[in-house]
């Protein structure tokens, strides 16, 4: 075979990393049933792969490349042929299991017989998660990075968290080249500059895994409040604080007025400005000024006004005194210090000066129209023989400040800017301190250093970090390098299962899936958070051997069987990030998924109008009442929970009384005292009301059929069972852990509707649940195997959808009927994920 020339080698793995990513595109618009765009990406698909045979010569292709070409062609021929008789599943079904592995495996086959030569210019990435940071930064900004970059021979690229191809370590970037923006792949960056600073537990996964290899030159400082609680904890400096209080309940806006009559109100996340209010107390009267608009409100619209701006769930705020600082024209200013590290990791002040707003306003900010001049200017103005000294003292305050803010966050910080101001008295106060400060009237300086410092940064390999982006890991997480646990011998040839579980997990159901694995043929350990190694990327797993339990250090496994279910929350947010690129059974987000909006996803398609219950999201109390009259009885539930708890049944009664029940409790209300208590636990959270289904056995116990249904060895949806749950409560089923009763479905459909033909009921129900588990499948990206349904049964025996459970399908005793679904279904996705490789 003839080697390809280096421009000619990267030109190719671009196009193919383009087809990958296209496909990938191709695969969400045939998921969506958008048939006009997914022939439009198929058309561009096609013409990617011809340009790789028009950039190659016959003699450029190995035997093993042209073979796997031609596969894919043979592909696209089978997705043209569905795309015309519109079999969208099929389409589906060729993309997964043949196209895109087909894609991958090219790929690796031209890396491994044409590698790129590594680059030798030093790239500075410049990034921004939610879109390009060209969208997101002045083109004043953007222009000074590409021109300071050439000042300083570094290669400097833009791009955006979905730019980053973590599999093949490339990012689809933006570049300034030859007068012109243009896209091209790229190899990963020497360092990156990230327009926004977030802490590890909000980072995505793929942010966090280009933290790993890559050093980054920003960190934040938490909120408003963070760091003047850390300023005083640590003494120095505190005095520099305007006094506040965090804004936690409506009291404390009323005793901080009371006490001084005068505040500003500001958002503890917040900047430039924004939702920024100076409050007075005028006697019976509240003045609000925003900007330049100025409110006078009474006590009533005033109260008003702080439970829905101040109080609301979405967004905190802080209260504190305001420092008069006003010019001799009466126009209100503060000073900007910007302070950056350099091309030498080190502390300079890029630019200090005044920022002065309208007379009419509380607000110097440059973006809310105020303007700038000369520090040394503006002080000589407004303080005349005092103003040289000020002006020194400010410029050393900023640098003190700033060294002793770097020590305090873990020496990770690197472009700040500080507010400070001087009241009439001559203190000095500081306002806030931002990260990433506008830079209008400096950006050539501030590129500067930006540049100079990501330089720095990665020709010594810094990677900083501070309590933002540290792991928070358990207590007593496993460390292999000091264990003496036996290391697991694996075969090569076999899928290692390693099954994610919670801390309480019943090891009943790792018993069944451990004798599946076996039998399947596979290798099964099961492990909880606190078993991973990140440092080593080793895990304790825990292997069943001579019917016990026994803990190995073992690699991370080629698939995961997730138990644990919390993606998404809190500390357990890290560990699937850790596994990013690991195939796993559930992408969910972890805990209960809102009720309302399965509902409303489900009822928007108009496929499913015969199975779902009429409900409507509580707002207020008429609400719940409205659908008593309507209904006669009801079910108020919260929006997002399991396990029936806070839920109530309402049944208004032939005497006009309300009969409400939760579990074993009932009582017995008037509509004004239901009112009363209903007001009282929508205080609690959010809440939907629904028609009550009458779903009662023939003794009169309360009773669901709950349906378990899971992916096979082949990815298609199975029933795992069907059974009914009975509950001993009035209105509420019960778990059998908790005291219900369960049974086989079909002899209790006899026993309870003797009229009906038990097998036509079943039937019904499993059409029902499939029904739903297709429309439900096809209105989410994310990936699961298994879920249950809740159904109710009126006296006709017609079925109707109560809840849809994606992370808490339960297991109660089917254990082995679990794993024999479980297992064969993690094998297929392993071996999905890897083409072929895996036997």
């Amino acid at each position: 075979m003839e080697k390809l020339n280096d421009k000619k080698n990267f030109q190719i793995i671009n196009i193919i990393s383009t087809l990958i990513e296209a496909t990938s595109h191709f695969s969400k618009l045939i998921k969506q049933n958008e048939l006009n765009q997914s022939i439009h990406m198929f058309s561009s698909i096609v013409e990617g792969v011809s340009a790789i045979e028009k950039t190659l010569n016959a003699n450029q292709l190995s035997k093993e490349s042209k073979m796997e070409k031609d596969k894919i062609e043979q592909s696209l021929l089978l997705i043209a042929q569905a795309l015309e008789k519109k079999k969208m599943i099929k389409v589906t079904e060729i993309i997964q299991f043949s196209l895109a592995p087909q894609l991958k495996r090219l790929k690796k086959i031209y890396e491994v017989e044409q590698p790129v030569l590594p680059q030798e210019t030093i790239v500075v990435g410049v990034y921004y998660g939610a879109m390009s940071p060209r969208e997101v930064y002045p083109k004043e900004r953007i222009d000074a990075l590409v021109q300071e970059a050439a000042n300083q021979q570094v290669q400097v690229v833009f791009f955006c968290l979905s730019d980053v191809n973590i599999e093949e370590k490339l990012i689809h970037a933006e570049i300034f080249k030859n007068g012109n923006w243009r896209r091209e792949f790229v190899e990963y960056p020497h360092s990156i500059y990230n327009v926004d600073m977030v802490s590890r537990g909000r980072q995505t996964p793929i942010e966090r895994k280009l933290r790993s290899e890559i050093p980054f030159t920003n960190f934040g400082l938490g909120n408003k409040f963070l760091l003047p609680k850390r300023l005083v904890k640590y003494k120095k400096f505190a005095e520099l604080l305007v006094p506040f209080k965090g804004i936690t309940k409506e009291s404390v806006v009323y005793d901080f007025l009371n006490e001084k009559s005068k505040a500003v109100i500001k958002p503890i996340h917040g900047s430039q400005g924004l939702d920024i209010y100076f409050i007075e107390k005028k006697r019976n009267h509240f003045s609000i000024l925003e900007g330049k608009k100025e409110r006078i409100l009474g006590k009533q619209k005033f109260s008003e006004w702080v439970q829905h701006t101040l109080l609301q769930k979405n967004r905190k705020y802080i209260i504190q005194n305001y420092v008069e600082s006003r010019t001799r024209e009466s126009e209100p200013f503060d000073i900007r210090a910007h302070v950056q590290k350099n091309y030498e990791g080190k502390w300079i002040l890029t630019n200090i000066y005044p920022r002065v707003g309208n007379k009419k306003s509380i607000l110097s900010n440059i973006s809310r129209g105020g303007r700038t001049e000369s520090l040394d200017t503006f002080l000589k103005t407004e303080f005349d023989s005092k103003g040289e000294q000020y002006s020194k003292n400010l410029k050393e305050l900023a640098l003190d400040l700033t060294h002793h803010l770097d020590k305090l966050f873990g020496f990770a910080l690197s472009d700040l800017g500080i507010d400070l101001t001087i009241d009439q008295s001559g203190r000095f106060w500081m306002h806030e301190v931002n990260n990433g400060p506008q830079t209008k009237y400096h950006e050539k300086d501030w590129a500067k250093n930006i540049v100079g410092y990501a330089k720095y940064v990665a020709e010594n390999g810094i990677y900083s970090t501070n309590e933002f982006q540290k792991e928070r890991k358990l207590k007593d997480q496993f460390n292999s390098k000091t264990s003496k646990l036996a290391v697991a011998n694996l075969s090569k040839n076999k899928v290692a299962i390693g099954m994610l579980t919670p801390q309480d997990e019943d090891d009943k159901l790792a018993i069944a899936c451990a004798y599946v694995a076996n039998y399947e043929g596979s290798d099964f350990y099961y492990f909880r958070p606190q078993d991973v190694d990140y440092d080593t990327g080793l895990i304790r797993g825990h292997f069943y051997e001579n019917k016990e339990w026994t803990p190995k250090i073992v690699p991370y496994p080629d698939v995961i069987y997730d138990r644990l279910r919390l993606r998404g929350t809190g500390y357990y947010n890290e560990i699937y990030g850790e596994f990013e690129g690991i195939p796993i059974t559930n992408e969910f987000y972890g805990n209960s998924i809102s009720k309302l909006e399965v509902y409303d996803n489900l009822y928007e398609t108009g496929k499913l109008n015969d199975v779902i219950i009429p409900y409507q999201k509580v707002t207020r109390t008429k609400d719940i009442l409205d659908f008593i009259e309507l209904y006669k009885a009801v079910i108020v539930k919260p929006e997002v929970g399991s396990f029936a708890r806070g839920v109530h049944l309402i049944e208004k009664q032939d005497s006009g009384q309300y009969l409400v029940a939760e579990k074993d409790n009932k009582r017995v209300y008037s509509e004004i005292a239901l009112a009363k208590f209903l007001r009282k636990i929508l205080e609690e959270g959010s809440f939907l009301v629904q028609k009550y289904i009458e779903t009662r056995t023939q003794e009169g116990n309360p009773f669901d059929i709950r349906v378990h249904m899971m992916k096979n060895g082949k990815n298609n949806w199975d029933f795992v069972t069907l059974y009914p749950r009975i509950g001993l409560n009035y209105a509420t089923i019960m778990s059998m852990n908790s005291g219900g009763y369960t049974g086989k479905l079909v002899g209790f459909l006899k026993r309870n509707y003797p009229n009906e033909s038990a097998e036509k009921i079943e039937n019904s129900i499993k059409n029902a649940a499939l029904n739903i588990t297709n429309t439900f499948s096809s209105l989410y990206e994310e990936n699961f195997n298994e879920i249950a349904f809740d159904f109710a049964l009126d006296k006709n025996a017609i079925p109707s959808l109560i809840e849809v459970n994606i992370n808490k399908p339960g297991i109660t005793v089917f254990e082995f009927d679990l794993a024999q679904f479980a297992i064969p279904n993690a094998i297929h996705i392993a071996k999905q994920h890897e083409g072929t490789s895996i036997n």
